[in-house]
């Protein structure tokens, strides 16, 4: 799978939980590091078994102010909130309009404050914000 069809299951998979989805999929992940990925629905795989343990009460969920977006993360134990300015070039990633593109170089140095927390999933030079974004209560 290439770079730009990688993230775009990825987005899909948020998209999905983000209005209460659950999604039935297999297949093998390789290499891919899913230790950012936990709170989304994991593949089955040919066993029957999941690729990864979906863990209770692991969340990531964005959420949109005026001025900024908010993303609210239990997926390492406290609750933690990180809130980015809707004028850098990585909010646009987050609040998921601009996630098929190829990403420029001022992205990429936007973007790596949100890779350092884990907010987003990148591969090759496409990348796709992770946050559920928080429309439906998610159940």
């Amino acid at each position: 799978m290439g770079d730009r069809e990688l993230v775009s299951l990825i987005a899909l998979l948020r998209d999905a939980r983000g209005v209460g989805l659950r999604v039935s999929w297999s297949g093998e992940c390789g290499g891919l590091d899913v230790g950012c990925l936990r709170h989304l629905d994991p593949p089955r795989q040919s066993d029957g078994t999941f690729a990864w343990s979906a863990r209770q009460g692991e969340s990531l969920v964005l959420r949109r102010g005026p001025t900024f977006l908010a993303v609210e993360d239990t997926r390492y134990g406290e609750r933690r909130r990180v809130d980015v300015d809707r004028s850098e070039p990585a909010a646009a990633v987050l609040d998921e309009s601009r996630w098929g593109h190829t990403i420029t170089p001022v992205e990429a140095a936007s973007l790596h404050a949100l890779g350092l927390h884990d907010l987003v999933f990148r591969s090759g030079d496409h990348c796709v914000g992770i946050a559920v974004r928080q429309g439906v209560w998610c159940v």
